[in-house]
């Protein structure tokens, strides 16, 4: 329901890893990003209550010149687009606005390559958290998990030329870990056929104790799915488990850029709406009380 405010504890850190010269990733958290032309603070933590969230994480393309710029685009588009993505009242027109975005931030990358004669790209993969969905999408390869009572669920599927071979039967899941084209990006900001851009998109709803966590594949090449369940059930504060997983996939010999986004659900709203629609009905009843008393009083 909109204006049902939902509390989360977050944090969101990103390290340049072992092997890169430069960061070429970045993240998005409701208004905070990291600007390369003025380097910030490489970490957010904070406990927010908001009518909707908006978290991302862009991970620049390796090997394009340019990807910490590419990955900057795509979380400042993030952030023109954060606000109409609050105000949107269901995950479909969600849904909608966010692939205009998409357009959008393939466009401002265009351009900038355009102007600078270097070719750049970025993934990109978006949650917007609100009291009576979650919508989550992607474009690439950074992963989107839920963590609930029941397990973890991945809300994002990657697109690279090694998942499409999965996807028709080629190959097993193990083949594509293991294959060349693992990385290779079947979708991305920054393509030149704009019209070929069609992310991945998964709806979900929240409890209080969830957990959501975007991170990009600096993490997930090295750590499978059981390995960040367990961090994500520890019980730690988010900040700590942030830290964690990136230590985790550092000693795994992680060679990338590695960036995490966690939430956890402190608050779903629902007590408050519980309230909201008591009070309605309270109303209502004491509307009828007064009616029916009117009405005995003229007759």
């Amino acid at each position: 329901m909109k204006g049902i405010p939902v509390t989360l504890e977050i944090a969101a850190v990103t390290d340049i890893g072992q092997k890169r010269a430069s960061n070429q990733d970045n993240f998005y958290v409701n208004g905070c990003y990291i600007d390369h032309y003025d380097i910030a603070a490489e970490r957010f933590e904070a406990v927010d209550s908001m009518n909707t969230h908006v978290l991302a994480v862009c991970d620049g393309m390796g090997g394009h010149a340019d990807g910490d710029v590419a990955a900057m685009i795509g979380v400042s588009t993030v952030a023109d687009y954060s606000n109409a993505l609050s105000l949107c009242g269901s995950a479909d027109e969600t849904s909608r606005l966010a692939q205009d975005m998409l357009l959008d931030a393939n466009d401002r990358i265009l351009e900038h390559s355009r102007t600078t004669g270097k070719k750049m790209g970025s993934t990109v993969s978006m949650l917007v958290v609100a009291s009576n969905y979650v919508y989550a999408c992607n474009l690439g390869d950074s992963e989107i998990y839920h963590k609930n009572q029941y397990g973890i669920e991945r809300l994002s599927k990657p697109q690279t030329f090694a998942q499409a071979l999965v996807d028709v039967g080629v190959i097993s899941e193990y083949q594509a870990s293991q294959s060349y084209v693992r990385n290779q990006l079947s979708q991305y900001l920054g393509m030149e056929n704009k019209r070929a851009i069609k992310p991945n998109e998964q709806f979900t709803s929240i409890r209080n104790g969830d957990m959501l966590l975007i991170c990009s594949d600096g993490i997930t090449d090295v750590l499978q799915s059981h390995a960040i369940y367990a961090s994500l059930s520890s019980g730690r504060p988010v900040k700590d488990i942030a830290d964690a997983l990136i230590e985790k996939a550092l000693r795994k010999g992680s060679g990338d850029n590695l960036t995490v986004v966690i939430a956890r659900v402190l608050d779903d709203g629902r007590a408050a709406l519980f309230r909201r629609r008591l009070a309605a009905l309270c109303a209502v009843a004491v509307g009828v009380a007064a009616l029916i008393v009117f009405l005995s009083r003229l007759f």
